[in-house]
């Protein structure tokens, strides 16, 4: 399958992903799967990290969950995290950086 992530550490990781992401909308794999217009014995396969997700499947998840594609591979993207980043700030730094976030939040 093209443009699939298929290997067995990241289906495990990836399933739990997904599964994390449906019960964060408390939804069954039945009603998920029929928001992703998807099999449900599909979902149940990717929870279980049996099979791996295509690109296309993948862009449905986040925009059907509203999440980040940071959300749906996170613990399978190896590159430093922001929040490696944020750690060698000073802490005057992280307390300005801290003011910044709650304005942006407080704005929405």
């Amino acid at each position: 399958m093209k443009n699939s992530i298929d290997n067995c550490t990241g289906n495990s990781i990836l399933g739990q992903n997904v599964r994390d992401i449906r019960k964060n909308l408390n939804l069954t794999q039945e009603e998920f799967a029929e928001k992703l217009n998807l099999n449900p014995q599909f979902i149940s396969q990717i929870e279980t990290g049996k099979i791996g997700i295509s690109l296309d499947n993948a862009i449905n998840i986040c925009n059907t969950a509203n999440c980040s594609s940071a959300n749906l591979f996170k613990g399978l993207i190896t590159s430093p995290s922001i929040i490696d980043k944020y750690e060698l700030l000073s802490d005057r730094d992280k307390s300005i950086i801290n003011q910044m976030i709650t304005c942006l939040l407080n704005t929405k």
